[in-house]
């Protein structure tokens, strides 16, 4: 059962990102903007705390897993129950094998990437801590899809990269690496003339958001194809 409210799941959000560690009062009044919102900021967090005790109580069998400290709280959890945790040191271990086991870290970041449910921390209050951890996830994510891309490269599992990459590149359409891989694996499957639109449709939008064009990286994934840069003369190649 979900947690209710997005105030309670922003102060366990906070608290189950620093599991074991202490959070200060002021850290969670800032991050619940009860200073502006709210008459008296100090009673108005100790409500809510006592509300989130009370339905640790009822739905997860142990309100003193959430202890109270001189300064703040603390969430007293183990870091495996986090899935955020589990993600990210599974990430970090799958790019500590890469690229010289690409089966392992394939096989890793794909159970990893599974405990993804949406967007990070998207239905929680909008502070500055969950702004920040959200930011590092997306980034944690964003270094696992690469990984896994070359990871699939390498075993020559194009058609895979293909069909991921085109999705991978929705979320996250200014990520080079992931654009080289697909033009990468469409060649590597004689799809070339695809190839050449994945990298048009990557060189107009580049161009359009940032102003420049494609990477030495993506240049040399088409390295060979006749591919005439926009704004080119038509007679270049």
């Amino acid at each position: 059962m979900a947690i209710p409210g997005r105030k309670l799941k922003g102060i366990f959000a906070v608290l189950a990102l620093r599991v074991g560690a202490e959070v200060r009062r002021d850290e969670l009044i800032e991050e619940l903007d009860l200073l502006r919102s709210t008459g008296n900021a100090a009673n108005t967090l100790h409500a809510h705390m006592r509300r989130l005790r009370r339905w640790l109580r009822d739905h997860a069998g142990d309100a003193a897993m959430l202890e109270s400290t001189s300064a703040g709280y603390r969430l007293n959890v183990p870091r495996a129950a986090v899935d955020a945790h589990c993600f990210v040191e599974r990430v970090e271990h799958a790019l500590n094998l890469s690229p010289s086991a690409p089966f392992v870290v394939a096989a890793i970041v794909e159970e990893s990437l599974g405990l993804w449910r949406g967007d990070a921390l998207v239905d929680v209050v909008d502070g500055p801590l969950a702004a920040a951890a959200a930011a590092e996830l997306v980034q944690a994510r964003r270094a696992a899809r690469e990984a896994l891309l070359e990871a699939w490269v390498t075993l020559g599992e194009y058609r895979r990269v293909i069909k991921n990459a085109n999705l991978f590149i929705i979320d996250d359409p200014l990520n080079e690496l992931t654009r080289m891989h697909l033009i990468t694996a469409l060649r590597q499957e004689g799809r070339h003339a695809e190839a050449v639109e994945a990298y048009r449709s990557a060189e107009q939008f580049l161009l359009a958001e940032l102003g420049v064009g494609p990477g030495d990286g993506m240049r040399k994934a088409m390295s060979g194809i006749a591919c005439r840069p926009l704004g080119s003369p038509s007679g270049s190649t």
